[in-house]
């Protein structure tokens, strides 16, 4: 197979937290009667952990939850330090959120907390919960970086990341945040694979008060420790010999179990950030699979697309990418070693993607993977000058394809001003089978959102027959996914399905300059 030039390799973005979600727009305050040391979850059934919360005036996080339930909820955000101390002061709680409703919890407005703050949010709630955590980081010269990671309420002992770098060519990097999601402390242990089994693992189990006395870094409850390439923002330096390196990476517990969020970044130039989540690999509900559902490849207009693959396994690997779109079919075989990691990018002459294709991906492998997409875009088809979008989302094995599919954070036009269309999203749908289904989509807006002609109670309901996959572009005026054209939104979406799909959704405005994208996946309950 051809190598695609290691700088390609390692798309990439910049350190970053906000979020897409305008922070002044997305209040609650702190409300009166929380400032009691309340239990991780406060004994509801329902709990959202997001690693990494961090409130200031460059880099901030906010947190998106949709009831997903069948009646009325209360939605509360409890904040702990990396410690496990809880903030009560920064506790904030929404009740009557309807079914399906969306509420959105900004930290950058959180009077509960300091600037410079670096935590743990928990969301829970007395129905069952989506939530994503949007990220945004400021230049000093006002230029914006975005991205989304989905929260899970429980993660495993052992989870792989399919892409880790630590300064590589000095300006490609991730930074990792692992949040103990039990109610035991945790101790941690990193393993980091190479290319092609190019060298040595390298582990990493801590050392001295760091380390629990078993071995591995210890994480109390509700807390949580960061990695990266140097010790910025309180993060633990990754291990001196895997500088200047691409990799992936699997953590282990011995105790407890862990989530983990990662954020590629560059060091410097342009203002690229993209987020995706650990796959759980052991002691919880696997995010492996043999067959794996990636719903958006792309060569058009500069947009294009690569995936990275990570084998946490003892024996090596065998997989064949089907890429399936407008102008064909295609297909790739990649050979990955175990414990190790490999890669594609349809910019790669293996697979002779055509400039024009859009579609989605099938990955089929003899061992159960864990696969990442990451998209980006030049300024013009095949000129290897990138532009500062740059987003990630997980592939979703299709055995774990639901006839459900919720998204928690949905825009039309919300802060359109003049010929700028403001923030939009869209939403790209595809069939597990790679038949056809029949989907119904139905959007409630968020009225507790305060973007101009948004927070008017509504609700839009609409169908669509899809062959494959299907994008929609709730910011056209046909098959936005609305059956409407409201002015404005800002809510949530629901989709289900007569056929099993697996849906993501990517978020974006116009109003500001740099990466401005965030992708996520759809929650499949």
């Amino acid at each position: 197979m051809e190598r695609i030039p290691i700088r390609r390799l390692a798309l990439v973005a910049v350190l970053g937290a906000l979020t897409l979600v305008p922070a002044a727009v997305a209040s609650a305050g702190s409300t009166a009667g929380n400032r009691q040391e309340l239990t991780v979850g406060r004994g509801f059934d329902y709990v959202a952990v997001l690693p990494a919360l961090l409130p200031n005036s460059k880099e901030n996080t906010s947190s998106i939850a949709q009831n997903n339930g069948s009646a009325p909820a209360t939605i509360v955000m409890d904040i702990y330090t990396p410690q496990g101390v809880q903030i009560p002061s920064a506790t904030v709680v929404y009740a009557n959120v309807p079914p399906g409703g969306t509420r959105v919890f900004a930290q950058a407005i959180n009077t509960g907390l300091t600037p410079g703050f670096r935590g743990v949010g928990v969301i829970s709630s007395d129905q069952p919960i989506n939530a994503l955590l949007s990220r945004d980081i400021t230049s000093n010269t006002f230029v914006k970086s975005y991205s989304i990671h989905n929260a899970y309420p429980t993660g495993g002992t052992k989870v792989t990341l399919p892409y880790v770098a630590n300064a590589l060519s000095a300006t490609y990097n991730t930074r990792f945040a692992i949040a103990n999601t039990g109610t035991s402390e945790a101790c941690v242990t990193i393993l980091y694979s190479f290319p092609g089994g190019a060298k040595a693992p390298v582990s990493d189990a801590g050392s001295g008060s760091a380390a629990c006395a078993g071995g591995g870094y210890r994480i109390p409850v509700g807390g949580q420790v960061s990695f990266a390439p140097t010790a910025v923002d309180g993060a633990i330096p990754m291990p001196a010999s895997t500088a200047n390196s691409i990799m992936a990476a699997t953590v282990t517990t011995s105790s407890s179990t862990i989530t983990v969020g990662v954020d590629a970044y560059l060091s410097s130039g342009l203002r690229k950030l993209a987020s995706y989540d650990g796959f759980v690999v052991e002691g919880g509900t696997s995010d492996l699979g043999t067959t794996i559902s990636m719903p958006l490849a792309a060569k058009i207009s500069g947009f294009y697309t690569q995936y990275l693959l990570s084998n946490p396994n003892n024996t090596a690997a065998t997989a064949t990418i089907n890429y399936a779109g407008n102008t064909g079919n295609y297909s790739v075989t990649l050979n990955i070693p175990a414990n190790g990691t490999a890669s594609h990018s349809v910019y790669e002459a293996t697979g002779g993607i055509p400039e024009g294709f859009v579609g989605a991906a099938t990955i089929t492998s003899d061992q159960p993977l864990a696969a990442v997409l990451f998209r980006s875009k030049m300024t013009s088809p095949g000129s290897f000058v990138d532009t500062d979008l740059y987003t990630a989302v997980n592939g979703i094995p299709t055995s774990r394809a639901t006839t459900t599919a919720k998204l928690p954070l949905i825009f039309r036009r919300a802060y359109r001003t003049g010929s700028l269309s403001g923030y939009n999203t869209w939403v790209s749908v595809s069939v597990a089978n790679g038949g056809t289904a029949n989907v119904t989509l139905t959007a409630i807006n968020d009225t507790s959102n305060t973007a101009p002609g948004c927070n008017a109670p509504a609700t839009y309901t609409t169908t669509k027959t899809i062959t494959g996959s299907f994008i929609f572009y709730q910011n056209a005026d046909a098959d936005n996914g609305f059956g409407q054209n409201p002015a404005c939104f800002w809510g949530g979406m629901t989709i289900t399905s007569d056929q099993p799909i697996i849906a993501i959704a990517n978020a974006t405005n116009d109003l500001n300059k740099g990466d401005n994208d965030g992708l996520y996946n759809g929650f499949g309950n």
